[in-house]
């Protein structure tokens, strides 16, 4: 039997996939928060980011059958979500900052409200695909490999993204240790 679970790490992904997609609305229900939440992070409009993810959702069933096995079913999903986040804010042109902070006040380990609003307009300086970076990493932990998987680019490229997106949150969110080091005054 040529179906076997046993015949290797890719084919069992690409099994385990097509079991766990036979019932896409299960597969909806699970993944839907994470999707919405990574597509928000990118767009940064929640009436955007939820149609981006339906377009998404729509596009991963349309094409489910072209899923190969090499990657985990929420990083295919994730990658479908960014390509689609980063395309409508391509047609649109200029991301609108988020102003209903609602669905990112919900209990996390990033802290009070205000670190959380400080993150998120120190989030909408970057650019979408430095954002991408940022939350495929720091909010889903996913590896260079993977997030380079879902970008369509390189690990070392992601490591020169993150490390670019991680020195201008830095600076945004600590404009004194940026003004200390232009001056000399940290010597």
């Amino acid at each position: 039997m040529t179906e076997s679970l046993d015949v290797g790490n890719l084919r069992s992904e690409s099994v385990a996939f097509r079991l766990e997609i036979s019932d896409f609305g299960a597969f909806y229900e699970r993944t839907y928060d994470t999707a919405y939440r990574t597509a928000l992070g990118i767009v940064r409009d929640p009436a955007l980011a939820a149609d981006v993810t339906q377009e998404a959702y729509v596009a991963a069933y349309r094409h489910r059958h072209r899923y190969r096995g090499d990657a985990p079913s929420k990083a295919w999903l994730h990658r479908i979500v960014v390509n689609q986040a980063l395309s409508a804010l391509r047609r649109r042109r200029a991301a609108r900052p988020v102003d209903d902070f609602s669905v990112w006040t919900a209990p996390d380990d990033a802290g009070g409200t205000v670190v959380r609003m400080a993150l998120l307009q120190a989030l909408d300086a970057l650019s979408a695909r430095q954002r991408a970076a940022v939350i495929l990493r720091y909010y889903h932990d996913y590896d260079y490999a993977t997030i380079a998987h879902i970008l369509n680019t390189t690990s070392t490229n992601v490591g020169a993204m993150l490390s670019r997106a991680l020195d201008r949150l830095k600076d945004a969110l600590e404009p004194e240790h940026g003004a200390a080091a232009t001056t000399g005054a940290d010597r």
